[in-house]
């Protein structure tokens, strides 16, 4: 907007970008260094205190990422370094277990460990998604209860369902307990990090890092599960690879420059509405129709009308958003309303930010309906489409122009003080005036527009304040006789 505002040189993060990848390489080249010990002769107890080197590295990548982060902002990274410092003295409970007692016992102290961190990414997690939304966003949460109850559902069938039902006496209640409670973790963390991942904020490289390490932790759960139930775990397995690149990925994660700004809070909530997404949500509402062609029971098929019942609301509300957030009004071709409002948002937040001013500009058509009533609908519309164009031609890039109503218009002005609003919004109803419309073969007549103006600052600190006074303005204008321009203190321009 203006070329005084300084630009921020990004060379400063370029050495904590080259930590994040060092790390990263470093990592998975430990990662396929944990696969060769046991061609070295290191299985067994060495690949254990091997794996427990790497957990307590991602551990000391957490916090050291933590501690670059303002002491206001560093809540959800410590919650994340304390969860994985829980893994870490979990997988040192481990090895001493195996390699010291010699103790295959179910449950073991390490699990304690292991359970006390899902709670906490959990909570990182909320945290998270609350710093970056906005507002409330009922698009996104209805799309994440999709997903998550689809993606949910399996987790249910194939890992906790069996888990429940087979529960017998040979084991003890608190060995059942414990292996029903890492499912039931997994679950409540799969549905937070889909709401994580659906919601509005920056798509940034830390952020893509942290869903694929929770990614990598529920993939590693879930084939454990899996194996444990089939008595085919090994240490040494697909399990522990995907673990170890969890942690992998969630210290560069941490590490990242980026990780600065995960939790910073989105501009707007606009619903993003894509193919991938639909895509997304229609194999999520299918899954329950896949496993009742495998095996029928009730409890799926309350699933499956659960998520299809979501379906239909989102859609409608998809419809619903399309009509509501047109980018272009249709007649005149300015910004349509809820474009319009978008960028007021924008620019009254920077304008607070940096200090500068913007000006709003309401006009309405006056004697419109009479317009209508003499020359018909089509008639009006060519009325509206002229003064659209004389707007257009008059504001230049200068304006943020659009159509609010049926025969109001809006502009938005950047940089604009009370003074040069006044003569901006002056300027406009003269423009109006000075020229006959013309419409079809019909003699020409005159139109007059009634204007309202509010500045940031002078008449309100945010966007509906902004709005509000240039409609409370436009009404004085028009009550005062039309053909007027009117502040919310009166009017402010000088008629001849």
């Amino acid at each position: 907007m203006h070329s005084t505002i300084p630009v921020v040189s990004v060379n400063r993060t370029a050495p904590s970008a080259s930590v994040s990848a060092w790390f990263a390489v470093l990592g998975f080249a430990a990662v396929i260094g944990f696969l060769l010990l046991p061609y070295a002769g290191l299985g067994g107890d060495g690949q254990n205190f091997y794996y427990t080197g790497i957990s307590a590295a991602a551990t000391w990548a957490v916090f050291a990422g933590a501690r670059r982060v303002r002491q206001s902002r560093r809540l959800p990274w410590l919650l994340l370094g304390a969860g994985q410092f829980c893994y870490t003295i979990g997988d040192v409970a481990y090895y001493i277990s195996h390699a010291i007692y010699d103790s295959d016992a179910f449950p073991a102290p390490a699990d304690l460990f292991y359970l006390l961190q899902y709670p906490l990414v959990c909570a990182a997690l909320v945290l998270l998604v609350r710093r970056r939304t906005p507002s409330w966003d009922t698009a996104t949460l209805l799309d994440a209860a999709i997903l998550a109850i689809g993606l949910g559902m399996l987790w249910w069938v194939y890992l906790i369902g069996p888990m429940a039902t087979d529960v017998d006496g040979s084991e003890s209640l608190a060995s059942n307990v414990v292996s029903i409670a890492y499912p039931v973790m997994d679950l409540i963390v799969l549905a937070t990090a889909i709401r994580l991942a659906v919601g509005s904020g920056a798509r940034s490289t830390a952020f893509r890092l942290l869903l694929a390490s929770l990614l990598a932790m529920l993939v590693a759960d879930m084939v454990y599960g899996l194996q444990t139930a089939a008595d085919t775990y090994r240490d040494g397995g697909v399990p522990d690879v995907l673990w170890l690149c969890e942690y992998v990925l969630l210290g560069a994660a941490a590490l990242h420059p980026s990780m600065r700004t995960l939790d910073h809070r989105a501009k707007v909530a606009l619903p993003n509405v894509t193919v991938g997404r639909l895509i997304m949500l229609a194999v999520a509402a299918l899954l329950p129709l896949v496993v009742l062609y495998e095996r029928y029971t009730p409890s799926v098929l309350l699933f499956g009308v659960c998520l299809f019942t979501l379906v239909i609301v989102r859609m409608w509300m998809v419809l619903g958003i399309q009509q509501r957030l047109a980018i272009v009004d249709e007649l005149t071709g300015l910004k349509a309303r809820g474009v319009l409002l978008s960028h007021l948002d924008l620019e009254v937040e920077r304008g607070r930010r940096q200090r500068y001013d913007v000006g709003v500009i309401l006009l309405d058509v006056d004697q419109f309906r009479l317009i209508v009533q003499i020359h018909g609908q089509p008639g009006g519309h060519e009325v509206l489409t002229e003064l659209s164009d004389r707007l257009v031609r008059l504001c230049g890039d200068a304006a943020v122009l659009g159509r609010v109503g049926d025969n109001m218009f809006a502009a938005v002005l950047p940089g604009y003080d009370g003074t040069d609003l006044v003569q901006a919004a002056g300027r406009v109803r003269e423009v109006v005036e000075k020229k006959k419309f013309a419409v079809g073969d019909q003699e020409e007549f005159r139109v007059t527009v009634s204007v309202g103006v509010a500045g940031l600052f002078r008449d309100g600190t945010s966007p509906t304040e902004l709005i509000e006074h240039a409609e409370m303005a436009l009404r004085r204008a028009k009550s005062a006789g039309r053909n007027r321009v009117y502040s919310p203190d009166g009017p402010v321009e000088q008629r001849r």
